[in-house]
């Protein structure tokens, strides 16, 4: 059977956008303030990779992993999402998915208000789900782009901001790292851990932030920030062996690529399924990925190279069985492709948290199936971890990602509660 756009277009398309919009719809009260009246569109904003700021500079070797290299403030007018923040946009040393070094930026955020708690303000690194084969969806962008982004960002990108905003009025310090890198490599495991933890490395060395080196950290992230934060977790004993996370809340994680393109497959949603060929051939072409897809399946790839994930589900094939795709019978479904993408996976990267990890996911979700995340959760418990998973009745992928924030908030304030 061909690839082929059986069904109707703008069904799926109707679809993709209600799975994004149901989660901004829902935001808590707290972010729901701070979005309901988003600044006017900054058109002026340039893009990533026509700014020089994000140029990443020569001769990195010798700096340390996460050595601010520049930095920019920028008035609070800036965020298309207004916060009571003093912001910057740092760029920042840290290393590639092969572990070459480069440099990525991330936009700080620290509150105008006087912090009112226990001990020293709190440090949070919110991991965006970028998603993106390209720097126009980079958090640090959309941050301040408002609704100039792409159309089928627009929902994804004002529930983002909302969060920044409504976490910054909570009195945290927030760290919004653009985890892909400057090669846009998501699924990149490494990539997003080093851009993580090298994220809050250079929250805490930057002196005009005035980050406290005893605050307490926490990471958290949904669905594509759920994956950064999952792989920033899991490689943090070994890369960032330094950092004293206080608590991790991640949600909605794809524990296993795997898993998630069998649930995909035949969906709607099935345009993501060549997004994510060419995601993996971006993080990984060693691997050569485009030797078990067939000719359809390497165009439509080949169409997604320089995209963000909502543009390449909007733009099909959809209701496609993944065995449409296969260059053999068997060749995405078994051996050594699906042994590959399980091992990049959180449940096949390895390494253990060492903070309290906050699981949340819903047992509805049609993306990203809530049985890879339990296998994960069990994982976590049998190497040590301290974790708790929370499973929301009925919940939709884009739904618990809203539904998900008032649990994920209780936890790492209580984590950093208990930190003194």
């Amino acid at each position: 059977m061909g690839l082929s756009l059986r069904g109707s277009a703008r069904w799926a398309v109707a679809a993709v956008a209600a799975t994004l919009l149901t989660a901004v719809a829902t935001v808590p009260a707290a972010a729901a303030t701070t979005s309901a009246q988003p600044s006017s569109p900054t058109s002026s904003v340039v893009l990533p990779d026509d700014d020089p700021f994000y140029a990443v500079p020569p001769h990195l070797e010798g700096k340390r992993d996460g050595t601010v290299l520049r930095s920019r403030q920028l008035p609070a007018s800036a965020l298309a999402t207004p916060a009571p923040a003093q912001v910057w946009q740092v760029l920042y040393k840290t290393r590639d998915n092969a572990g070459r070094a480069t440099a990525t930026a991330g936009t700080l955020l620290v509150p105008t208000a006087r912090w009112q708690g226990p001990g020293p303000r709190p440090l949070v690194s919110y991991q965006v789900p970028e998603d993106a084969l390209t720097t126009a969806c980079a958090p640090s962008y959309l941050l301040r782009a408002g609704s100039t982004a792409a159309a089928s960002t627009i929902a994804q990108a004002n529930f983002d901001r909302g969060q920044v905003a409504a976490a910054v009025q909570r009195g945290w310090t927030v760290m919004v790292p653009d985890w892909e890198g400057p090669r846009s490599e998501f699924f990149g495991a490494d990539a997003a851990a080093h851009g993580v933890l090298d994220g809050v490395r250079a929250a805490r060395s930057f002196g005009p932030a005035h980050v406290d080196r005893k605050a307490p950290v926490g990471l958290w992230g949904y669905s594509g920030g759920g994956f950064a934060t999952a792989s920033a977790a899991q490689e943090q004993s070994a890369y960032a062996p330094e950092l004293k996370i206080s608590g991790i809340a991640e949600g909605g994680v794809p524990a296993d690529i795997n898993a998630a393109l069998q649930s995909i497959s035949g969906q709607p949603f099935s345009g993501w399924i060549p997004f994510a060929f060419a995601t993996l051939g971006n993080a990984y072409p060693r691997f050569d990925i485009d030797r078990y897809l067939n000719a359809s399946a390497r165009s439509y790839a080949d169409a997604d190279a320089h995209v963000c994930a909502g543009d390449a589900i909007a733009a099909g094939p959809f209701n496609t069985k993944l065995e449409s795709f296969e260059a053999w019978p068997g060749s995405l479904t078994s051996g050594t492709f699906s042994r590959f993408a399980r091992q990049i996976s959180p449940l096949g990267i390895g390494g253990t948290p060492t903070a309290p990890v906050y699981m949340y996911h819903g047992t509805a979700d049609e993306l990203l199936p809530v049985t890879a995340a339990r296998e994960l959760k069990a994982q976590y418990l049998a190497r040590g971890a301290n974790v708790v998973m929370i499973e929301d009745q009925g919940q939709t992928h884009g739904g618990e990602q809203a539904f998900g924030v008032a649990g994920a908030v209780s936890f790492l304030e209580k984590q950093f509660s208990q930190h003194h």
